[in-house]
């Protein structure tokens, strides 16, 4: 698909842009050369027409100056005529030492086109062009055997030359340069066209061709054709790429066969493993149960003959049988307790409770209101985030977990005045973490990990435990892919963590927003 729509959207191919430059480079070439050519050959011809007229202006010149010493007006006037005779001579003219005309012929009447030329200074001596067509020599005339010019000057010429011949050469020129250049194009084009079409297009197109077959899965695609040169080379290049991608696609199917066994090989070993894990669980559930059967049975047996007791011989009995009876009671009912923990406990991975949306700022002022009590007797102040989240959560398990907590930071304040906890929230790094802070006794840096195992609690403690809460805490916190910790330093108060991952607490799109009471 994605080659279709790369090759719809191909307007200029290689063989038109090579077509194209070649062309350009080829005309560039010729009008420069044409161009060189022609301002060479202009150059020459009017260089050579330059020499040409100076060389008859000095001859009249130098033929004239006899004449004018002689003043033999006739002699002049012939040799006017004579040198009227030279096709490219329109005008002679020529003037004695005082500048007056003695001589002077022109080229069908055209003697009055320079008026101007006659009345110059006799000493100029020049050659310059008035027009294309148009070349002006104006000389004085010396005596041969005169030392110093101005005291043997005997006159002057003046003589126009038509240069006309020169600018139809020219035009000629040009013209056939223009036919050449003409031809030299609509030879080269056609050669041009064949030689690339033969030497880069069609090896190029034969590349993409094969290209085309590789991308569509044929992997024995090659060139096959082989040349010395830089073309040559890239079709080797490719070929063995080709086959370096042949041999490695062949690998890859290889190691997939094996990976998908191998996969498929775990994936058994896993279901397995699950299997086995389930049974496991079930048998640790049917263990559990039983073992809270088997344990409650004799110590509910027990609290019923003890409470039989008491009430059939209260007043035969003595005080300290009286009292040994109630302790007995006591340890039956703080037993029956523990066993119901830990069967909790084991529930909570393996029976999770539904979800809901829970405010945790209304379960924990909640919670606040069923220790106010505790609180007020103990001078404890509770200080609740007002910016508090909804979680999808449990509920229940939900006030388990702050319920053990901040039941734990009242029961071991050891401050008769001044006491303090607080819950925080925040959101960071993907978690919602909240934070249940107290300024009592501490715990050890040592003690930090091990309180949230089971039956594990800090030596600080100085009141009666089961050393369950912490561990339930952590197996809670666990099932939303979170953990729970605790900083402390002994006699500066103890902070607990829970970190929960928001993606695992975010609502459903169909769950209401507030929790459902």
């Amino acid at each position: 698909t994605q080659m279709g729509r790369y090759e719809k959207q191909l307007r200029i191919g290689l063989q038109f842009k090579a077509i194209l430059i070649l062309t350009a480079v080829v005309l560039a070439a010729t009008l420069a050369g044409n161009w060189f050519y022609y301002k060479n050959a202009e150059a020459t011809l009017r260089e050579n027409d330059l020499r040409h007229v100076t060389r008859l202006g000095h001859s009249l010149a130098v033929e004239s100056q006899y004449y004018l010493r002689d003043r033999q007006r006739v002699a002049l006037q012939r040799l006017a005529d004579d040198f009227l005779t030279n096709e490219s001579v329109s005008f002679v003219a020529i003037l004695d030492s005082e500048g007056r005309v003695v001589a002077k012929a022109s080229r069908a009447g055209r003697g009055n086109e320079w008026p101007a030329l006659v009345n110059l200074a006799l000493p100029i001596s020049s050659t310059y062009q008035l027009s294309d067509n148009i070349l002006i020599v104006a000389r004085p005339v010396l005596l041969g055997e005169a030392l110093f010019w101005k005291d043997h000057m005997v006159g002057a010429v003046r003589v126009v030359f038509d240069v006309s011949s020169t600018t139809a050469s020219l035009k000629r020129v040009r013209e056939r340069m223009v036919v050449v250049a003409a031809g030299i194009i609509l030879c080269v084009i056609p050669v041009a066209y064949l030689a690339i079409w033969r030497i880069v297009v069609q090896p190029f197109r034969r590349l993409l061709r094969v290209t085309r077959r590789l991308t569509k899965g044929d992997f024995s695609a090659r060139t096959g054709f082989k040349r010395n040169d830089e073309v040559g080379e890239l079709a080797f290049s490719f070929d063995m790429m080709a086959s370096e991608i042949a041999r490695m696609r062949s690998e890859l199917i290889r190691i997939n066969e094996g990976l998908e066994e191998e996969v498929s090989e775990r994936t058994e070993e896993i279901q397995r493993a699950n299997l086995r894990l389930r049974e496991e669980m079930s048998e640790k559930e049917d263990f559990l149960r039983a073992v809270s059967h088997d344990l409650n049975a004799p110590l509910r047996n027990i609290a019923g003959m003890t409470t039989m007791i008491q009430m059939k011989w209260r007043q035969d009995l003595p005080d300290e049988v009286l009292g040994r009876l109630e302790r007995i009671q006591v340890n039956v009912d703080t037993q029956s307790s523990l066993i119901a923990e830990l069967l909790e406990l084991s529930r909570i991975r393996t029976r999770p409770q539904k979800r809901t949306a829970v405010d945790m700022g209304s379960l924990v002022r909640e919670l606040a209101g069923t220790f106010e009590f505790e609180l007020k007797n103990r001078n404890i102040e509770m200080r609740i985030d007002p910016e508090m989240p909804t979680l999808y959560a449990e509920k229940s398990r939900m006030r388990e977990v702050f319920q053990n907590l901040i039941d734990n930071a009242i029961k071991y304040m050891d401050r008769k005045e001044g006491g303090l906890i607080e819950i925080r929230h925040s959101t960071a790094g993907g978690f919602h973490t909240f934070c249940i802070a107290d300024n009592g006794p501490g715990i050890p840096r040592e003690e930090q990990k091990r309180i949230f195992q089971v039956f594990q609690r800090s030596s600080a403690a100085k009141v009666q435990g089961k050393g369950v809460g912490l561990a339930l805490v952590k197996s809670v916190v666990a099932n939303y892919n979170g953990r729970a910790w605790v900083r402390s330093d002994p006699g500066k108060g103890a902070t607990f963590f829970l970190a929960l991952e928001i993606k695992n607490t975010v609502l459903p799109e169909r769950e209401p927003v507030h929790e459902r009471q």
